[in-house]
């Protein structure tokens, strides 16, 4: 479930259908990102997002593919901040909360939220933001995650499909982005992580869920298949 800012007005809107909306269950750590603190006055880091576009990025990250090829890209026309990425730390893996694509919801403006990349249950991909791009997934994680939801519920295991799908863009992070094999659990890590584990500064939640959190180490298994060494 990717998350911007949590907004009571539109928590009913948002939490059957993306983790990237306001709040479907509580959350654990609370740690900060130290690199936002140029990003804006203290408390205003999200507010940037709202009209789409935000300051220039401070750093560019290292050249890379924007659009990763063979999925299918759905580019969106808002709700996402151009040229927002900051750095490239490694992705972010949600929940969805529902199923089908999410391009249309993420196409309402009044939705305020995105993520880079969204998975189906047969495996299918869609990319919406470009990798150099900020998505409005995970709040104070945005500048420098990338973001896949995956459809369907945290009460239930990612499908093998889906395992193979994330681990096919989390290897085309690696060659692109350098991304390394391994694990994040803080959003002071590089990696692969989970949207839980930013805790209150990304918006407080405990997607993916414990059954689909414990699949990160599945599915990097599956990237290590793809480069062997």
């Amino acid at each position: 479930m990717s998350h911007r800012k949590p907004k009571p007005r539109l928590v009913s809107r948002r939490t059957a259908m993306a983790c990237t909306g306001g709040g479907l269950i509580a959350t654990a750590l609370g740690i900060v990102v130290a690199d936002f603190s140029g990003d804006a006055e203290p408390g205003r880091t999200e507010t940037l997002d709202e009209g789409g576009a935000g300051p220039p990025a401070k750093t560019t990250p290292a050249p890379g593919q924007a659009w990763m090829p063979d999925v299918t890209h759905k580019p969106l026309a808002v709700n996402f901040t151009p040229g927002g990425i900051r750095e490239m730390r490694g992705l972010v893996l949600h929940v969805q909360e529902g199923e089908n694509s999410l391009h249309e919801r993420f196409s309402d403006p009044a939705v305020e939220s995105s993520s880079h990349f969204w998975v189906s249950q047969s495996g299918e991909i869609e990319q919406y933001v470009s990798a150099y791009d900020r998505a409005w997934a995970q709040s104070a994680g945005n500048p420098s995650w990338l973001s896949v939801e995956t459809s369907g519920f945290a009460s239930r295991p990612l499908t093998a499909q889906q395992v193979d799908s994330v681990a096919r863009i989390y290897a085309w992070g690696m060659a692109q982005h350098r991304w390394p094999l391994e694990p994040a659990s803080t959003p002071l890590g590089r990696g692969f992580g989970i949207h839980s584990m930013g805790g209150r500064e990304w918006g407080g939640h405990s997607c993916p869920g414990p059954l689909r959190s414990a699949q990160t180490g599945e599915i990097l298994g599956a990237v290590r298949a793809m480069n062997p060494r």
